[in-house]
């Protein structure tokens, strides 16, 4: 029996999930929550298979709570179930949240239940219309062209937020110095010289999100 955790802000959506993971019965959901400050210490103290989120929660929002959840050792499945369409959060999610599934809330009934099955056997689902859009751009030359790794991309995120060199290291579980080099491949790679030219990099890019009120 596969164990899950469901956050999402709307009650009534977030049984509605609930129950549709029960239906299968191949999932039981050990506990629920609204918001990232609750979600955060639930599933750390009960360390579900699975963790379904929200992007848009209170306090806080879905993409960071990932974010801190595999920052402090969090192993399971992270799929996201959101309303956002927008292909710059579906890249921040996988690039910096490093999630096992994007499904969009319009598609639940039909693709949460792939999601996770999928993640439990080590597979990534993302909703066909994202998958489209981003096959589309992939065709247009628009996408995945920075000579980044996954790891200077994180940075680059971080540093574009206004975060220093200590609090990325911290955040990343890495050293000062080694941020540091990061940086400097950063700068060298992109051809850029200062912070600024980082941050409007990061925002062509659409590495900085902003994220609303929505669901």
């Amino acid at each position: 029996m596969i164990n899950a955790v469901v956050v999402d802000d709307h009650v009534m959506f977030q049984q509605g999930v609930k129950a549709l993971l029960e239906e299968s019965q191949q999932i039981t959901v050990v506990d629920t929550a609204t918001n990232a400050i609750d979600a955060e210490r639930i599933i750390m103290g009960k360390q579900p298979d699975v963790c379904v989120l929200d992007i848009s929660l209170a306090q806080g929002n879905g993409l960071e709570l990932a974010e801190r959840l595999r920052g402090r050792g969090y192993l399971g499945a992270i799929v996201m179930l959101t309303m956002h369409t927008e292909l710059n959060i579906f890249k921040r999610a996988s690039a910096i949240a490093k999630i096992d599934g994007y499904v969009l809330k319009l598609d639940a009934s039909e693709d949460l239940m792939k999601a996770i099955m999928g993640a439990m056997n080590g597979k990534r689902f993302v909703s066909p219309a994202i998958a489209q859009e981003m096959a589309w751009q992939d065709g247009q030359a628009e996408i995945d062209d920075n000579p980044l790794s996954a790891r200077e991309l994180e940075v680059l995120t971080l540093v574009a937020e206004g975060h220093g060199s200590e609090t990325i290291a911290s955040r990343l579980k890495l050293s000062k110095r080694t941020v540091d080099n990061h940086r400097a491949n950063i700068r060298k790679k992109l051809g850029l010289t200062n912070a600024a030219e980082l941050t409007r990099y990061a925002i062509e890019k659409g590495l900085l999100l902003n994220l609303g009120s929505g669901t």
